[in-house]
């Protein structure tokens, strides 16, 4: 698959860009900065330009998201919400475990790490839940990947996934990165939102 890769210039995205690679995907990486990745070409965009994203998206067969929400910036539902329209792409995105969906059934630690968050980083979870909405409403194949905290231990190379609440407090980024080229073409996860852990 041709992929468009948002946000490769992270400490999340480039093991994404990397793992993408090594699973013979041609790689794009579209934003600001070249990551200057091996395998991996650049396309500069901006990506708070709905246009400029819809041109850069453009004969992608998907569009990965690794991007992380920033105060004042609500990136990641603007992202979701210029590419609504594509039909048919398929859009993986990683979000976070303090991310609520219909169905969830977290325990009371899980509530718990939810208000935290809700109050330590209130504009990154209300970007990230506004992100799931707008794919819920989509055209689009999507899936929003649900980790709990991301560690830079390595990779174990096993990766879980469940619907109703999350499965561990931690996954390392490489094995969250594999989850992501997994699920790629993975056809149960389109429209759900997995938590995911090591």
């Amino acid at each position: 698959m041709h992929i468009l890769l948002l946000g490769a210039t992270g400490r999340t995205g480039k093991i994404v860009a990397s793992c993408l690679v090594k699973a013979g995907h041609r790689v794009t990486a579209a934003g600001r900065r070249d990551p200057k990745i091996q395998g991996v070409a650049f396309r500069q965009a901006d990506l708070s330009d709905k246009n400029d994203l819809i041109k850069a998206a453009q004969g992608m067969d998907g569009v990965v998201s690794a991007l992380a929400s920033a105060k004042g910036n609500p990136v990641c539902s603007g992202v979701a919400r210029a590419l609504t329209g594509q039909d048919g792409m398929r859009y993986v995105t990683i979000g976070g475990a303090g991310v609520d969906a219909e169905g969830d059934q977290k325990g009371i630690p899980d509530r718990l790490m939810g208000w935290v968050m809700r109050r330590v980083v209130p504009e990154m979870l209300s970007d990230r839940q506004a992100e799931l909405g707008i794919l819920q409403q989509s055209r689009l194949r999507w899936t929003m990947l649900r980790p709990p905290r991301l560690t830079d231990k390595p990779a174990k190379g096993a990766v879980r996934m469940s619907f109703d609440k999350p499965a561990s407090a931690a996954i390392a980024r490489g094995d969250l990165a594999q989850a992501v080229v997994d699920t790629l073409t993975d056809h149960a996860t389109v429209g759900r939102a997995p938590f995911v852990a090591g």
